[in-house]
């Protein structure tokens, strides 16, 4: 299927210190004719397959936005068993209460194909604009139309929760009120619908200093943290969208300062979400964290990662992320900074280490058909099965090495369904062998080897796996 993605034009807005964090681009779409369904037609809720219940081989949950631009496109794209969630975007809300489908829906492939993976469907409500959440938020009319309209659709469309994604609140509106409307919405869904689950699109900051997170989480089932935007259209120096260490706010930040009651209370209601999206800026100088000249807009990583490849991919070790730049005259360069599986594995880490709920993607389709950051997250999540004490493995795997590029070290994960003789191997660009890594019988189980290149050169280096039949052979690059 041909993977077309549109250009991502940044809606950035400030209000009360609160950065739009969403990329949505759907004016167009929404005066688009519909051309899967006929809207004039009847719909009929029981063509539609019920969750099936299924023993999921994913250590976390694993929650992926849709956005209605790519459902067209990018729907047939999408690996259902390396998903827990898939968040449909967007159910945009009025002030009061009213609930507007996204376009093409109902998207009841995509709610099908989910549904016998067993993977959960949840409706995305939206909303951006103050002075309506200020009214919805603080009329009971307005609020029980909403509650109603949500749970008719997901009975109608046998989804399975709602994910609130209102943003940009007036600073009075995002304390007590907000987390009292979460409370509500919660009480009510639940009791409606058993079993749904309700969750917040949560901001990577406090802006206006009023939320209260903890509060927030305590009135629905967890919390999805926007963990990116934190560099766009509003930087005065070119830097990751998401960095996981480094300058004032970044997701080590994130976690252990804004959400740090949460994370040392109950950390399994926060979900980390990661952007597979990057940023675009002219700037005067090749430097990394160069002054900005001007912001161009946001990109998917299926675009940074053909771009970057043919210009070099460089990796910035202060924020832990994979940026890249080339010049485009005199005076001007152009850099970009973006997530791949190597700055995706890391945060992934970040993850597991604070025993989070799990992880989630904004937003499905920006990497096309490929399966880059699938990968890292089958390396990550994916779980053997385990029937009667017995670990059962089914094949043989090699996964890719994490970070990639690396300075001086990197860490290569594999797998071994049964007891056998096992190598991995590295050699340079001409085939040499520069080091063996593992050579040794290996049980039943998961692996992971560290390679240490500090004596070695910059450049394209290969790791090879052999165990009996097995044979597999990936890429890494050393960049000092």
């Amino acid at each position: 299927m041909k993977s077309y993605i549109l250009v991502f034009t940044i809606l950035i807005f400030c209000l009360s210190g609160n950065v739009k964090s969403f990329q949505r681009n759907s004016t167009n779409k929404r005066t688009q004719k519909k051309e899967i369904i006929n809207k004039d037609s009847k719909f009929d809720s029981s063509d539609i397959i019920p969750l099936q219940l299924k023993n999921k081989k994913l250590s976390a949950t694993v929650f992926g936005f849709l956005p209605d631009d790519n459902y067209l496109t990018e729907r047939n794209n999408i690996h259902y068993d390396l998903l827990t969630h898939i968040g449909c975007i967007a159910f945009d809300a009025d002030s009061l209460g009213n609930v507007s489908d996204p376009p093409y829906w109902p998207w009841t492939d995509v709610i099908d194909s989910a549904h016998e993976n067993g993977v959960k469907v949840i409706l995305c409500t939206t909303n951006f604009v103050a002075s309506q959440m200020h009214y919805l938020l603080n009329s009971d009319s307005a609020k029980q139309n909403l509650f109603t309209n949500l749970k008719n659709k997901l009975l109608m469309y046998k989804l399975d929760g709602v994910n609130v994604d209102f943003e940009r609140f007036y600073s009075t509106d995002s304390g007590d009120i907000l987390n009292n409307f979460m409370s509500q919405l919660t009480v009510y869904l639940h009791n409606e619908v058993p079993g749904c689950e309700i969750s917040f699109a949560g901001p990577h900051y406090n802006w206006g200093g009023n939320w209260k997170f903890t509060g927030l989480a305590n009135a629905c089932d967890y919390i999805v943290i926007m963990g990116y935007a934190y560099a766009g259209s509003f930087s005065s120096n070119t830097g990751s969208n998401a960095p996981i260490i480094g300058g004032t706010q970044n997701l080590t930040n994130t976690l252990t300062q804004q959400y740090r009651s949460i994370l040392n209370s109950n950390p399994k209601k926060l979900i980390l979400g990661v952007p597979y999206y990057g940023n675009k800026w002219f700037t005067r100088t090749s430097d990394p964290h160069a002054a900005v000249v001007s912001f161009l807009y946001t990109q998917p990583y299926s675009k940074n990662i053909l771009e970057g490849e043919k210009v070099g991919i460089r990796w910035d070790t202060t924020e832990e992320s994979p940026w890249y730049t080339w010049k485009i005259n005199d005076s001007t360069w152009c850099q970009v900074w973006f997530d791949n599986d190597s700055s995706l594995g890391l945060k992934y880490d970040l993850a597991m280490k604070y025993n989070l709920k799990g992880v989630g993607m904004w937003a499905l389709g920006y990497d096309g058909n490929s399966s880059d950051l699938w990968n890292v997250i089958e390396n990550k999540f994916e779980v053997t099965d385990v029937r009667n004490g017995n670990i059962l493995i089914p094949t043989f795997k090699l996964f890719q090495n994490y970070p990639n590029p690396f300075n001086p070290s990197t860490t290569i994960n594999y797998s071994v369904p049964k007891t056998n003789l096992v190598t991995i191997k590295v050699y340079d660009i001409l085939g040499r062998e520069v080091e063996t890594l593992v050579n040794d019988r290996k049980a039943a189980g998961n692996y992971k080897v560290e390679f240490n290149a500090s004596k070695l050169a910059s450049g394209i280096y290969f790791y090879q796996m052999r165990a009996g039949n097995f044979i597999s052979t990936k890429k890494l690059v050393l960049l000092k």
